[in-house]
């Protein structure tokens, strides 16, 4: 989708940067209320994984984790700002500082092979149910996943975006 956006100037704002409060570094202990509690087994320890090995790329660049997604989304060309989420979780630090942490991100450019390097480490295609309209929703919409209406597949297709190869689990 960002090529299509880039290619046609349209300018994106990326959010929850953190992957689930994982690029926050806080511990994190999933109440039965966590809309997180909902998500495949595994991911916690799997994202932590992942965020290790992304870990000496951000000290290289002097940044947090955090950070590092942050200037990872700004570095592609139709993601004009990040907007991460700030939630005061349980036993996570105060949203102040997390605030704190945003405003700190220097000008950090990330080359293009950090970039792709950052994707392979990061790819998690597959590991989740698509979010929004999806051309293999099947049934009533819910709250995060609906059928993909010839509307918004119209639209799309404005944009060289066809829905059964870019929105296809991988």
């Amino acid at each position: 989708v960002l090529p299509a956006c880039a290619q046609h100037g349209v300018k994106v704002i990326t959010r929850v940067v953190d992957y689930g409060g994982l690029f926050h570094g806080d511990p994190i202990g999933l109440g039965e209320r966590d809309h997180r509690a909902f998500r495949p087994a595994g991911w916690i320890e799997a994202g932590a994984e992942k965020i290790a090995r992304m870990r000496p790329l951000a000290e290289r660049h002097g940044l947090t984790t955090l950070q590092l997604a942050c200037a990872w989304n700004l570095g592609h060309d139709a993601v004009e700002t990040v907007v991460p989420t700030l939630i005061q979780e349980r036993g996570g630090r105060p949203i102040e500082q997390q605030r704190a942490e945003l405003a700190a991100l220097p000008d950090a450019r990330l080359t293009d092979d950090e970039i792709a390097e950052i994707r392979e480490i990061g790819d998690n295609a597959g590991s989740m149910t698509l979010k929004g309209a999806a051309p293999d929703h099947e049934g009533d919409p819910l709250p995060d996943r609906w059928p993909l209406t010839p509307q918004l597949a119209e639209v799309g297709a404005r944009y060289g975006i066809t829905a059964e190869r870019d929105l296809a689990p991988a």
